[in-house]
């Protein structure tokens, strides 16, 4: 392996050779079928809102380096700008994926990127365990969505997936929403907006962009504005945000690419070396060198 691997759901279900009944827009996976947990092995990002449910037996995922315990009745949530790898499943292991593009979410009129308070926290805990019934309904969804999916003579079969898939998601929501979130800060619309718009913008930019002012530039706002509006809204300001995501690059390159530390400094947009492990080691401690060799 040779770099971090990006894929789209078109891209894996090829890779897999899965048929689900799905599109490029949506793609269900059952445990219970041939499902293809090798391709995780190698952290990747995929192109998409992942949902897993945990039905029996335990796992264990590494989503942005942490890792995560998953075990029954427990809900994943991964999105788009994570990278994600599949450590090992027992093989006992049964549950549910439902992988949405962000082209579905925007039709069935969902963003959690909207709801600041779900998001940051969906960010740094993305397993929960639920109330068995709880799961035992999502699980039902699941279950009707792969059977609507798989119906080939349905002539409405894609009107049919999309609105169940809308309406599971939705209701992974209304429990999502429950949870004991420490953010009692109403945010209003236009930083929202601004929020959603600057994850959007370092998601794609950060291999090559480091500057608060790049993305203040895209958003039409000063450096100092935007610094200030993170700051308030995340806790966090738009500098460590972008460093958190280009340390997360760096980490993940040096640990699992195969490249040297001169095509990772390369591959992040560093004029030298010399200036990436100086980065880096401001931020982690180490150097490249050193982290890698752990």
């Amino acid at each position: 392996m040779t770099g971090l691997t990006n894929l789209t759901i078109a891209q894996l279900r090829q890779t897999v050779g899965y048929e689900d009944g799905g599109d490029e827009d949506v793609m269900i996976v059952s445990s219970d079928k041939s499902t293809e947990w090798e391709l995780f092995r190698y952290p990747c990002r995929l192109d998409a809102v992942v949902v897993a449910l945990c039905t029996a037996g335990e796992g264990r995922a590494t989503i942005n380096l942490k890792e995560c315990d998953v075990l029954p009745n427990t809900i994943v949530v991964n999105f788009p700008e994570n990278i994600i790898r599949i450590d090992r499943v027992s093989d006992d292991f049964r549950g549910h994926i439902v992988i949405v593009s962000l082209k579905l979410l925007r039709e069935a009129r969902l963003d959690l990127k909207n709801k600041i308070s779900v998001f940051m926290h969906l960010k740094n805990h993305p397993a929960h365990r639920l109330d068995p019934e709880v799961a035992r309904h999502l699980q039902r969804f699941c279950d009707l969505i792969r059977e609507c999916a798989e119906d080939a003579g349905s002539m409405f079969r894609k009107e049919i997936v999309t609105g169940l898939v809308g309406a599971f998601l939705h209701k992974c929501c209304d429990q999502l929403n429950n949870l004991p979130f420490d953010d009692e800060r109403s945010v209003k619309s236009r930083r929202e907006i601004l929020f959603r718009q600057f994850i959007e913008l370092l998601t794609l930019h950060h291999k090559a962009e480091r500057s608060v002012g790049f993305y203040a530039e895209k958003m039409h706002v000063t450096p100092k504005y935007m610094s200030s509006l993170m700051k308030e809204v995340t806790g966090r300001s738009a500098a460590e945000w972008i460093d958190e995501y280009v340390i997360l690059e760096a980490k993940t390159l040096l640990k699992y690419s195969g490249l040297s530390i001169q095509e990772v400094a390369y591959e992040l947009n560093f004029s030298t070396q010399s200036f990436f492990g100086k980065y880096f080691k401001q931020h982690t401690g180490m150097s490249p060198g050193q982290y890698k060799m752990q």
